[in-house]
């Protein structure tokens, strides 16, 4: 068979409504699975045209995966941050949200197995790319708990109420959202003058053992750069660090 444009075009459109076909399956099942032979009735074609396309149903299910993570993704990359690192978690709560209750299919595909976080490569990925923030709003100073906790509690909790808000087929202003979210923001979030009072804290212990250190105990350090530090500690003791702008 010659690969011309046409035939491209038509083995496309079949790949393409394979893919609809599952997603559409798995929207409407209440345990999340379907089978080869429901996806080839709903499609249109016969099991060896699916198998044309794709090795079997489970790399169907992860083709379409990857395309709602595609989508997650530059959803997620769209979202201004507006340096308030409280109204950067709410934003990005809610698209998370908002992306899970429209598109109910491929958030199940990525997030509905419990064992998905370990398998699933866009659900690493997003886990990933989560972890990486929370770490950075951990070193800024800006939770309560340690790193890990933060992150395991953010992504439970929205996972949780995505998959809530799916069986109720709700949309993402529903208020099970809102409350979630914003207690979890309390649970872990230090407010914004108790982390400047902590940095500030730090910094004025910082500078009280540098002047109780011994000379000869800074080491290669010259008397300029001790002078330096000092000046510097002094100066996040005074003018503790303000909110950092994500870019």
């Amino acid at each position: 068979m010659s690969d011309s444009p046409s035939t491209r075009a038509v083995e496309s459109d079949v790949r393409t409504r394979l893919m609809r076909a599952a997603e559409l399956l798995l929207a409407s099942s209440k345990d999340g699975q379907i089978s080869t032979r429901e996806i080839c009735a709903r499609a249109g074609v016969t099991a060896p045209t699916l198998y044309h396309h794709f090795a079997d149903k489970d790399a169907l299910l992860d083709a379409a995966v990857l395309e709602g993570f595609n989508a997650y993704l530059a959803r997620k990359h769209a979202v201004g941050w507006s340096g308030d690192v409280l109204d950067d978690f709410r934003a990005g709560w809610d698209m998370h949200v908002s992306f899970g209750c429209e598109h109910p299919a491929h958030y199940r595909l990525m997030f509905g197995n419990p064992q998905a976080e370990q398998t699933v490569p866009a659900a690493l990925v997003a886990q990933e790319e989560l972890a990486r923030q929370v770490t950075e709003w951990g070193v800024g100073g800006y939770l309560k708990v340690p790193v890990e906790v933060a992150t395991q509690t953010m992504s439970a909790a929205a996972i949780g109420v995505v998959l809530k808000l799916i069986a109720l087929q709700a949309d993402s202003t529903h208020p099970i959202s809102t409350n979630v979210r914003d207690t979890v923001a309390h649970a872990l979030f230090h407010p914004q003058n108790a982390r400047d009072e902590v940095a500030a804290g730090t910094s004025r212990h910082a500078r009280l053992l540098l002047d109780a250190l011994p000379p000869d105990f800074l080491g290669p350090l010259r008397a300029t750069e001790v002078a330096l530090l000092r000046e510097w500690l002094t100066s996040l003791t005074d003018n503790p660090p303000q909110r950092r702008t994500h870019t």
